[in-house]
């Protein structure tokens, strides 16, 4: 009996922990380099679920892709940063495609920048520039309105290089 009562609740916690890392052809995201929590070898693999796991923010801006005001909801990437642990003061970030661009770290605080998974309230696909979009508050901050941030702001994102 005590035996069960000590050993159950550890294999509870080895079950859960095994499912919550997503294989590496499952997962929506991958965060590599400069990270201090990785949970599949040296990466932090990100699937859905884990996604939805943090906290959500909303984006309101008009931006170059679309004719009207957007409303963006997503994390907020300095959330996802501090969950890997990230260290590094550029990231390097990767589309489906393999086009990639350089964001500084500071982004993420100084503007609360998103990963955006939703627009107008439907869930973003492949075809919409989803599943992760980087999202800038363009209306709120007139100095992103420019072309170096509109270039920052990459859609169908795979991958995250923390350097």
């Amino acid at each position: 009996m005590r035996f069960t009562l000590y050993v159950a609740p550890l294999l509870v916690a080895l079950c859960g922990a095994a499912q919550a890392t997503p294989s590496p052809d499952s997962a929506l995201l991958k965060v590599e380099g400069a990270i201090t929590q990785p949970n599949y070898q040296q990466l932090a693999l990100w699937d859905s679920a884990m996604l939805d796991q943090l906290p959500e923010y909303e984006i309101k801006t008009h931006t170059p892709w679309y004719d009207e005001e957007k409303t963006f909801r997503g994390p907020r990437l300095s959330d996802l940063l501090a969950k890997v642990g990230a260290s590094g003061k550029l990231l390097t970030i990767t589309a489906l495609n393999d086009y990639s661009v350089q964001v500084p770290t500071s982004d993420a605080r100084q503007y609360e920048v998103i990963l955006a998974r939703s627009i107008d309230g439907k869930p973003l696909s492949v075809r919409d520039k989803g599943p992760l979009f980087l999202i800038y508050p363009f209306d709120q901050y007139p100095e992103l309105r420019n072309k170096l941030y509109y270039g920052r702001a990459i859609w169908q994102i795979s991958q995250i290089k923390v350097e």
